[in-house]
Parts: C-alpha cells; sequence; structure tokens
C-alpha cells in the first residue's frame, strides 16, 4: 500500500464527518461517513482485484459516493487513476465513448467504472482489452478472504494538462507528491477537522476539484461535492450550498465569481459569514471582477479577507503559491506605455515547493523585472506520458510570466500568448478583461491575438462570443474602449456565438486552435 493510500485509509476510518453528494436527479444530497466511504472503496479494491489487477483505472461520470470511493479503492489495490469529463451537450455519444476508450487505452487503463447514460454509452463500444463497470456493482464486492497486500504502481494520478497553448499532455504523479501537495495546501490554509467545511462543484478531471475532494479526505473533513453541470443550471446555487453547509473553503474559476458579483442582486438569503478561504486559481485573476464579487456577498457576511488568489498547475500535483489565511486580495501594479495594470498577488510557495523567476529582456515590457516563473519540490510530477522523467530538484520551467512582489508571486500571463505589436508587449488578459466589458459579450468567451504582417488580418484581433442585438455598435464600443484604456487600436474584432470558441476540457481557452479556426497563423 503506498503512503498516499495509507494516509486515506487512517484519515477516512477515524473520521467522524460525511461525504455529502449532490443528487441532480432528486436535488437533495446523498450522505455518507467516511468509514462507510471507505467501506465502499474496499470493496471497490476487491472488485479490481477480482479482475485482472489493472495498473491504472478509468473513472468518468458526475459525481456519486461510488465515484469518490473509487479513487481511493483504486489506491488500494496499488493502481492509479485517471479521470476523463463526460460529454459535452450535443456530443454524439458513441463517438463520445470511443474517443473516451481510445484515451484511456493510451494512457495504459484497463479498467473503467462508470454510471448512468455515461456507462452505458462505454459498455456499447468497449474494445477487448479494457472492461467497463457499473460503479454501484464493484462498491458492492467483498472478498471473503479481505484485500491481499498489493504492489504499487509507479504513479497515483495520471492528470491531464490544460493544454491551453497547445497540445495536452499526462502529468504522472506519485503517491508521494500528491500527499505531499495535499499537506502542503492544507498546512498553509490551516485546514483543521474540528472546524472546516469544504464546498466545491468542480470538475474531479481537473487537478483543484481533484484536490478539492482528496484535501478534506485526507483530514476528514466535512465535503459538500457537486458538479460542474448543477452549477451551471443555476449559479446561484453555490451560494445556497455554501450557506447549508457552513462552507469554510471553497474554489472557482474567475467565471463562477464574475457571474455572482455581476448579478448579485438577484441574490438574497444566503449565508456566507462562515467562508474563510475562497480559492481563485488556474488562470490569471480577473482583480476587478473578484473585487467586485467580494463587495457584492459583503451584505451577505462574506470577509474580503476570505478571497484566496492561487496559483498551481497539474505538474505540481495542483497547488505551487498560495496566500496565508485572511490576506484578502491584494494588488501589485504594473506600468507600460499605456498606463497603470492590476495583478494579483498570489502569496509564497507552499512547504516543500521553490519558486523563482528567470528575468528575460525579451520581457522588459513594464516598470517590473518580468521573466519565466520556474518551479521545483515535492510535489512535482515524475514527467509527462511517453516523454523523459524529470528531477524534481531540477528547476520546470513552467511557460508562464511573472515577477515577485512583497507579497509574493505575481503572474502576468502565458510567455506564448504575449502579443507583440509596434515595438510594444502586451498580455492579452489585459484586452480581453476591457473587451467583456461590452454589453453582449460573453464572460469568459473573448480571445485577443497578436499576428504578424503576414497574416490575413495583421495586428491586434479580438474574436468574442456575442449575443447582444447590435454587432455593429458593439464593435465600435469594443475598439473605442481597448483604444482607449490599452492605448492600441485592433485592426479586427470577430463575433462568434456562444460556446464556439474552443476550451479544454477544464474551460480554458484553446488560443491556438482560436488562431488557426481564424486563419491567422502566419
Amino acid at each position: 500500500m503506498s503512503e498516499l493510500a495509507a494516509a486515506m485509509t487512517r484519515s477516512m476510518l477515524t473520521a467522524t464527518a460525511d461525504l455529502a453528494v449532490f443528487d441532480r436527479e432528486t436535488a437533495d444530497w446523498q450522505r455518507r461517513p467516511w468509514p462507510e466511504v471507505h467501506g465502499l472503496a474496499e470493496g471497490i479494491a476487491a472488485w479490481l482485484l477480482d479482475h485482472d489487477r489493472p495498473t491504472a483505472v478509468g473513472l468518468v461520470g458526475e459525481p456519486t459516493i461510488e465515484f469518490i470511493a473509487a479513487i481511493q479503492g483504486t489506491w488500494l489495490t496499488g493502481a492509479g487513476i485517471s479521470i476523463l469529463p463526460g460529454p459535452v451537450r450535443g456530443a454524439d455519444l458513441r463517438q463520445w465513448a470511443s474517443s473516451t476508450l481510445a484515451r484511456f487505452g493510451g494512457l495504459g487503463v484497463t479498467a473503467v467504472l462508470s454510471h448512468g447514460s455515461h456507462l452505458e454509452s462505454l459498455k456499447s463500444v468497449a474494445p477487448l482489452g479494457i472492461t467497463v463497470e457499473d460503479l454501484g456493482i464493484a462498491a458492492t464486492t467483498r472478498s471473503a478472504s479481505g484485500l491481499p497486500q498489493a504492489e504499487t504502481a509507479n504513479h497515483a494520478i495520471l492528470q491531464g494538462t490544460a493544454g491551453s497553448t497547445g497540445s495536452p499532455k499526462t502529468a504522472m504523479l506519485s503517491a508521494g507528491a500528491v500527499l505531499r501537495n495535499m499537506r502542503g495546501l492544507s498546512q498553509r490554509f490551516g485546514l483543521d477537522a474540528s472546524g472546516d467545511v469544504v464546498c466545491s462543484w468542480l470538475p474531479l478531471f481537473h487537478d483543484m476539484g481533484l484536490t478539492c475532494v482528496l484535501a478534506p479526505a485526507l483530514l476528514g473533513l466535512p465535503l459538500w461535492l457537486s458538479s460542474p453541470a448543477a452549477f451551471s443550471a443555476s449559479p446561484f446555487n453555490w451560494l445556497k450550498w455554501l450557506s447549508a453547509s457552513r462552507a469554510t473553503v471553497t474554489a472557482a474559476p474567475n467565471l463562477a465569481y464574475n457571474i455572482l458579483g455581476k448579478y448579485a442582486s438577484l441574490v438574497s438569503d444566503v449565508d456566507l459569514g462562515a467562508l474563510r478561504v475562497a480559492i481563485n486559481g488556474g488562470e490569471p485573476v480577473d482583480c476587478k471582477g473578484f473585487g467586485r464579487f467580494a463587495e457584492a456577498m459583503a451584505p451577505f457576511g462574506l470577509a474580503a479577507g476570505a478571497l484566496a488568489p492561487c496559483y498551481g498547475l497539474a505538474e505540481s500535483t495542483c497547488a505551487v503559491a498560495l496566500p496565508a489565511p485572511g490576506a484578502g486580495l491584494r494588488f501589485a501594479t504594473v506600468v507600460d506605455d499605456s498606463g497603470p495594470h492590476e495583478y494579483a498577488v498570489l502569496g509564497d510557495a507552499i512547504p516543500g515547493m521553490a519558486i523563482r523567476v528567470v528575468a528575460d529582456d525579451r520581457y522588459a515590457m513594464t516598470d517590473r523585472e518580468i521573466g519565466e516563473i520556474e518551479i521545483r519540490g515535492t510535489s512535482m510530477m515524475d514527467g509527462y506520458l511517453g516523454h523523459a522523467p524529470i528531477d524534481r530538484e531540477n528547476w520546470f520551467p513552467t511557460g508562464d510570466l511573472g515577477f515577485f512582489d512583497d507579497g509574493g508571486l505575481v503572474v502576468c500571463g502565458r510567455a506564448k500568448e504575449i502579443i507583440s505589436i509596434a515595438g510594444r508587449n502586451i498580455f492579452p488578459t489585459e484586452i480581453e478583461l476591457v473587451a467583456a466589458q461590452v454589453d453582449g459579450v460573453r464572460q469568459g468567451g473573448v480571445v485577443a491575438l497578436g499576428t504578424g504582417a503576414r497574416s490575413a488580418r495583421p495586428g491586434l484581433v479580438v474574436a468574442a462570443e456575442f449575443r447582444g442585438d447590435n454587432e455593429t455598435e458593439a464593435r465600435t464600443e469594443m475598439i473605442q474602449r481597448i483604444a482607449s484604456v490599452c492605448g492600441i487600436v485592433p485592426a479586427d474584432v470577430v463575433f462568434m456565438s456562444p460556446g464556439s470558441l474552443p476550451r479544454t476540457s477544464s474551460g480554458k481557452l484553446r488560443r491556438l486552435e482560436v488562431r488557426r479556426s481564424l486563419e491567422l497563423v502566419d
């Protein structure tokens, strides 16, 4: 048994708290004490050991009690997990199932556990060499002789990376790396079983979503777990869940905080007074949107100090830099030719991790010494699947640009995404946040791109998902706003229908695909 599986067993069996999972069909919470969840994990482990002892197990589906149990059940057998997303709306289910099983096969997965309609789709196209089973059936398996001592696989998690600026890869995470990352996060935020409650709706195939399950499981904390679909059906549900659970810790991306901040007038009858850590990570933090959320929720008891802008990536399991609890949203101001810009201060490296910024003259665009962020430490992956292994003692280049402020790390953007026009270097987020203020432009649906002289549209091009009535007026307003605030005039503004911009499985925009779709590649 790995040190991670052993730690999970100790915590789950001694916990007095419950795991509560939201059931969309009944609109109710299904609850099980953590010791019972571990009992289900043992049943799933017994099923896996009776079926060729796979070294990697695939999980697909909305969160259920059995789904969470399957994570620990897999680790009890010594195998690793890979979690992939379900089908998006409008997808051909047979094609989705075939593609998903092909991806699992490429990862070395030989057993897939699922439930509901996902299960039937997967079973209907399962190839030889991959067994697909119902999570509920697997969880009821009992071994007459108990679980034998299982050999531990090299990797506890096969975690997909975002692929927002290139091809997605699979990070191979050892049990030790996962355990140390969870402990580093818990230590920084001071998580305590005597008072903390976690509430999350983030997807489990994303590193932050999985962390929001593993961290409380390793401490025996109460966990209220819903799904992205339940959040999307009504984002205000999230506030109701936080209020009902008296949650002290939650997490979400910019989009979620922006929606609730923008439509706060529709909020009523919630109490956010218990919330002390509201994590925002996964992309450069929208300071204005995050701050607007805090102001809008203050009448409902939210303390400004609860805001926790963070930095992390799948290659380091999840967390890299976190602020101290209670620090709130702090800004670092960067001044360039177009004026001052505010970026969130993300705190210091968690225990076991180290961060440095390697200065580069190519990024000398402001009054700050900006360079590429490099990381190393105990939470690092062993390497990408199919690539050479990495050494945790060596510095790993993240591709992100930033600098250090008195309060910690500041991330400005991705090196690959810098827009260079007329001798100026601009981060696309500066333009995208301004463009998103135009009426009719969908929140989180804007991409700013820079193109060369040989491109079909040379200069700055803004692609935006639009659902308004007057494109001409909106286009004019967007150009004027960007020119006034950012000091640059877009060569073109391209409006697209909502949902048409390509995204990663975790919702990040795929900028390179946007360039290709608009035939902007030089």
